[in-house]
C-alpha cells in the first residue's frame, strides 16, 4: 500500500472516529410523569315524603288538622337553605264568600323543624299565620335559630347529604264566632314549594 493511501485511510479512520465521539456527547437519560385531575359536579336533590300533606274533607270551622312530613336530602351535596314557597287555590262554590278571602281562615298555628330544637324549645320556623300572610313570606325551613345552647345540643343549618329533617304542622279553621255558611262546600288547594340552594362553598 503506498504512503498516500495510508495516510488517507488514517486520516479518514480519525475522521470516523471524531464523529462517533461527537455523537455520543448527546446521548442522555430521560423520563416522564403526568398528572391528571377530574371535576365533576355534585347533586341537589330534594324530596317531599308525603308528597301530598293534607287531604281532609268535611272540615268545619274551629277544626284543626295535625301532619307530619320529612324532607330528605338524596343528593351528593350539603343542602345549606330551604326557602318555603306558599301558593294557594281557592275553589269558591258561592262566589265571592261575601267578599270574604277564606286563605284568611285558614292558620298555620306552627310548622315546626324537629330536628332543629328540642322537646323544650322546638324550632318554630312558621308560628301563628294564616295562608294569606304566608304567602307573602319565604320562611327558610332548615334554619337553626334557636338558642344558642339548642344550637350546640341540635343539628347545625342545613340538611346533610344522605339525611332528613322531619317537620310537624298544625293548620286550624279559624271559628269566627258568627255563621260562616258561605264557606260551605267550598274548598283551597295548597301548594308548598321547597326551594333547596348548596351549602357552604368548601376549598379543597
Amino acid at each position: 500500500m503506498g504512503i498516500k493511501k495510508t495516510l488517507g485511510l488514517g486520516v479518514a479512520s480519525a475522521a470516523l472516529g471524531l464523529s462517533l465521539i461527537g455523537g455520543g456527547t448527546f446521548a442522555y437519560f430521560s423520563d416522564t410523569a403526568q398528572s391528571t385531575a377530574t371535576f365533576a359536579a355534585g347533586t341537589l336533590d330534594l324530596t317531599s315524603d308525603p308528597s301530598v300533606i293534607v287531604d281532609i274533607s268535611n272540615l268545619k270551622p274551629g277544626d284543626t288538622v295535625l301532619k307530619s312530613f320529612k324532607l330528605k336530602n338524596s343528593g351528593s351535596l350539603d343542602i345549606g337553605s330551604i326557602k318555603l314557597k306558599t301558593s294557594t287555590e281557592v275553589t269558591d262554590t258561592n262566589w265571592d264568600n261575601n267578599g270574604v278571602d277564606l286563605n284568611k281562615f285558614i292558620k298555620v298555628k306552627f310548622l315546626r323543624n324537629n330536628d332543629k330544637g328540642t322537646v323544650l324549645t322546638p324550632e318554630n320556623v312558621v308560628y301563628e299565620t294564616t295562608l294569606a300572610d304566608l304567602k307573602n313570606i319565604t320562611p327558610d325551613l332548615v334554619d337553626n335559630t334557636g338558642p344558642l345552647l339548642d344550637q350546640i345540643l341540635t343539628e347545625p343549618d342545613g340538611i346533610k347529604a344522605g339525611t332528613d329533617d322531619s317537620f310537624t304542622v298544625l293548620f286550624e279553621f279559624v271559628d269566627s264566632g258568627e255563621a260562616q255558611n258561605y264557606f260551605q262546600k267550598d274548598k283551597i288547594k295548597l301548594t308548598w314549594d321547597f326551594e333547596a340552594k348548596q351549602g357552604a362553598k368548601k376549598a379543597y
